[in-house]
């Protein structure tokens, strides 16, 4: 993410997922790739780095407390929404050719599925226990993610499922600051962000596209 300052600086922030300590670069060769365990399974999920980059963000940008900026998610997961066009298409698009694990796995039924047939369009769609977790971080912050209750859940959970992630992968990540791209483009001053987001390419195709 790229921010500017209000004294015209900017910081260019990188909290994107990373993989666990202990992936493989074969991790995902055949056979093994045969069962897509690069989209499906504990080695598909990468540490993540979301709540560490919003941290960063409302702890050098922020004005409101951290508590109160969560109470509309945490309203919108307890009471719950209608379900639109597009998540019937997506419940439809995860689930077609292959086990409906919408409805009938325990897990994603609670929320896909509370009355034994998945949610359709117009429904009230709650994610109670979504809640709860927000709840939670709203309560002690990231640090309640990444370490404690909830970091042994999600680590349990990643392990039954042949995944490779730790307790340390989650403890230990942390936001990089990288340094800005910049360029001048018609008169203009663009910044964005550099390496491995893609950036620099598109400054350098702005570049490009000047001198026509």
């Amino acid at each position: 993410m790229l921010v500017r300052s209000s004294n015209g600086s900017y910081e260019f922030i990188d909290f994107r997922e990373m993989a666990p300590a202990a992936a493989f670069e074969t991790m995902y060769s055949p056979p093994l790739s045969n069962s897509n365990l690069s989209l499906y399974g504990g080695l598909a999920s990468g540490v993540p780095g979301e709540l560490r980059g919003l941290e960063h963000l409302h702890k050098n940008y922020g004005t409101m407390p951290w508590k109160e900026l969560m109470q509309p998610a945490i309203k919108l997961a307890r009471y719950g929404f209608n379900v639109t066009a597009d998540l019937v298409r997506y419940m439809a698009s995860a689930t077609a050719g292959s086990y409906d694990f919408l409805t009938y796995n325990e897990t994603w039924a609670l929320d896909f599925a509370p009355n034994g047939t998945r949610l359709g369009l117009g429904d009230v769609m709650t994610r109670k226990r979504y809640a709860n977790t927000l709840e939670c971080i709203a309560e002690y912050g990231p640090d309640a993610f990444y370490k404690g209750a909830i970091a042994n859940a999600t680590i349990t959970a990643l392990r039954k499922s042949n995944g490779t992630m730790s307790l340390s992968d989650l403890a230990n990540y942390t936001v990089e600051i990288r340094q800005p791209s910049n360029i001048t483009y018609r008169g203009y001053r663009i910044h964005s962000g550099s390496a491995p987001s893609s950036g620099a390419v598109v400054c350098s195709v702005m570049k490009i596209v000047e001198g026509y």
